[in-house]
């Protein structure tokens, strides 16, 4: 029987809470995919913006996160999903009074 990974995420919110928290991570193609937990006044990175080397997949799980990208902002609720293209500067930011719940996937280097 082939290995299956099976991840209950409620144990994993509060280590991802601070950092992203890596779930899976594969070398053939290059991925890693984890949660993330944003806290009601966070903003990610604190400053400026972050980018990675490969596309970006997130999905919103609960609450609402501000997604900052080339100097404008959109509003992310649940159930949705965020692609972010490799090598665009962004940021996300909790404005709300809830945590931010997402899982997302890096396709390629981070």
């Amino acid at each position: 029987m082939t290995h299956v990974d099976v991840v209950d995420l409620s144990e994993k919110w509060p280590d991802s809470a601070g950092t992203p928290l890596p779930l899976v991570r594969l070398e053939e193609p290059r991925l890693e995919t984890g949660s993330y937990l944003i806290e009601p006044g966070e903003r990610v990175p604190e400053t400026g913006t972050t980018r990675h080397d490969g596309d970006e997949l997130s999905v919103v799980l609960s609450g609402t996160v501000v997604l900052g990208v080339d100097g404008a902002t959109s509003r992310v609720g649940p159930e949705t999903l965020i692609h972010i293209p490799a090598g665009v500067d962004h940021f996300s930011e909790n404005r709300g009074d809830e945590p931010v719940r997402l899982l997302y996937t890096i396709l390629g280097e981070l």
